[in-house]
């Protein structure tokens, strides 16, 4: 007789709740909702979307998956799109003031595309609108490596277990942490770009083109004027024309 092996079914990974760890990331805003709500609710799910994919992965005994889908690679995926979602929205949002403020002192056109920003601008703003991400990274780091144990565990080892959702947790944090920094860091965004919005409010055209066309049709006014009136001799179409005003003049007040 042949005895056939049971199966082995291994015990599910215990996934921790990430959503209290989250913080704000997982809280609606209260009062006015800002442009960056959408951005933090998408960030939110990405998280909760990957421990989804950790808990089913686990319900169905594949534990590697179920590590893999709360990877290093995951988490910084889900933070850099959020950073940069945000550094589109803040430079579409900056544009915007700055073309605002330029139609409102009718700036021409071709000045006002200049003041737009430039994409080396834009990257500097999405360099800085990420580094509040420092610190998360460096959890990510520490993250990776307690997944490397986790994988290498046995099912048992509840101390690598302990530690890799440990780990979750403390990433979780840094998520909040780091999102509380890159609001601030839009809100200083905002800030540094109000000198340049002003300036294109307060612009206006220059005036001594008005006054120097004012000056010279004054001065051609004038001369016609004296040449008209005999006071001077001008060229002789202007002297034709001062013969036939005089005329007409003479017939106009001329008795009948």
């Amino acid at each position: 007789m042949t005895s056939s092996s049971p199966v082995r079914v291994l015990p599910a990974v215990q996934i921790p709740e990430l959503g209290p760890a989250l913080g704000r990331v997982a809280m609606p805003s209260r009062g006015k909702a800002t442009f960056l709500d959408q951005v933090r609710l998408d960030l939110a799910t990405a998280i909760f979307d990957m421990a989804a994919d950790a808990r089913s992965w686990s319900s169905a005994g594949d534990r590697q998956a179920a590590v893999d889908s709360l990877g290093q690679s995951a988490w910084l995926g889900a933070w850099e799109a959020a950073v940069r979602t945000t550094a589109l929205q803040v430079a579409a949002e900056t544009d915007a003031r700055i073309e605002a403020a330029s139609l409102e002192s009718r700036i021409p056109r071709a000045r006002r595309k200049k003041l737009l920003l430039s994409q080396a601008e834009r990257r500097s703003m999405a360099a800085r609108l990420g580094t509040g991400g420092f610190a998360l990274g460096e959890s990510l780091a520490l993250l990776h490596i307690e997944n490397q144990r986790m994988r290498e565990s046995g099912v048992l080892d509840r101390d690598a277990g302990e530690r890799w959702r440990a780990a979750l947790t403390t990433a979780a944090r840094k998520v909040e942490s780091a999102w509380i920094s890159l609001e601030e860091e839009a809100q200083s965004e905002w800030a540094r770009w109000t000198p340049l919005v002003e300036s294109a409010r307060a612009w206006r055209r220059p005036r001594w083109p008005l006054w120097l066309i004012t000056a010279v049709l004054l001065s051609v006014a004038i001369y016609v004027g004296l040449v008209v009136g005999g006071y001077l001799h001008g060229p002789a179409f202007l002297d034709r024309f001062a013969q036939w005003w005089w005329d007409w003049w003479d017939r106009l007040v001329e008795p009948a």
